[in-house]
């Protein structure tokens, strides 16, 4: 479950970006709410996938482990 609170869990969904904008134009006119997306469920983040956790956790490795490791 992607969590807002946690930093490198997930992604902002882009569909609720979108969509926030076209609230901003509904809001002002008083229309009622738009229903909850079906991209991310109305959570507003995406869960990264198991390729992607991976990628990244090598880049991290790459950068912060093995550039420090000397060998003898």
């Amino acid at each position: 479950m992607p969590d807002p609170t946690l930093h490198g869990n997930g992604k902002t969904c882009p569909a609720c970006e979108l969509r926030r904008e076209a609230d901003r134009q509904r809001r002002a006119l008083g229309s009622k709410e738009a229903p909850p997306c079906n991209h991310c469920n109305g959570t507003g983040r995406i869960a990264f996938t198991e390729h992607e956790v991976y990628a990244l956790q090598l880049a991290d490795a790459r950068k912060y482990y093995w550039s420090n490791k000397t060998y003898a």
